[in-house]
């Protein structure tokens, strides 16, 4: 059940990661959790409870979602149209990052042309999906329970994922749901406080991320630098 995945994380932005790696308690280049930071108002074990799921995949984007090798297809397969894909690109500004709320969660979006940020998605999704193995049918089940359109069901029958082409929005994400929590707003102060960062935030490669098995997290395997000017 060894699942890839390319992200976008900003290994190679020291400000940018060590934000989030202390947001969410742990480094996406570690399996191992680490500090995570004090929130006034919110206990540490909330805070922790709250991020479970965005720590176990560490602070990214994705880019193309999580899959498995089709039947015939290495790592080294998947690595060599890596490089290939990544030669030609060039680095990617995200204009003005700020943290946002997506449904029940926070995440940090870009403010302002996104058309850049979801061609590269876009090209990432299409251009390495003949090495994703078909949804078995019970990870197409379990999407199947989620509330989806009928658009976002066509989208995640043809490419194993519902939010991509118009559904797509890029977001790193900072936290599970919030809903049901009376932490929400001082968490999403803290955030607003916490991520106030001047330095630019630019996709400067992809991330190539591995899940061992379900459940397990995910860790960075070899950052593919853009090579174009």
């Amino acid at each position: 059940m060894a699942r890839y995945a390319l992200y976008f994380s900003p290994v190679s932005n020291p400000v940018w990661l060590q934000a989030g790696n202390l947001w969410l308690g742990r480094d996406i280049r570690d399996l191992r959790e680490g500090q995570q930071l004090r929130v006034t108002d919110v206990a540490p074990k909330v805070l922790h409870t709250l991020t479970r799921d965005a720590r176990r995949y560490g602070f990214h984007a994705t880019l193309k979602a999580p899959f498995r090798l089709a039947e015939g297809y290495q790592r080294a397969d998947l690595e060599q149209a890596l490089q290939a894909f990544c030669a030609s690109r060039s680095a990617i500004t995200i204009p003005s990052p700020q943290v946002s709320r997506m449904g029940q969660f926070l995440a940090l979006r870009p403010q302002g042309d996104e058309s850049q940020i979801n061609a590269l998605a876009m090209h990432s999704v299409r251009e390495f999906d003949h090495l994703r193995a078909p949804l078995r049918p019970e990870e197409l089940a379990k999407r199947q329970q989620q509330q989806l359109s009928a658009r976002q069901l066509r989208l995640l029958s043809h490419w194993g994922y519902p939010y991509t082409e118009e559904e797509f929005r890029f977001h790193l994400t900072l936290t599970d749901a919030l809903d049901n929590t009376d932490s929400a707003n001082a968490i999403y102060q803290a955030a607003l406080r916490h991520f106030a960062l001047t330095e630019p935030l630019c996709i400067e490669g992809i991330s190539l991320c591995y899940e061992s098995e379900a459940g397990a997290p995910f860790i960075l395997l070899q950052q593919f630098p853009f090579a174009a000017g």
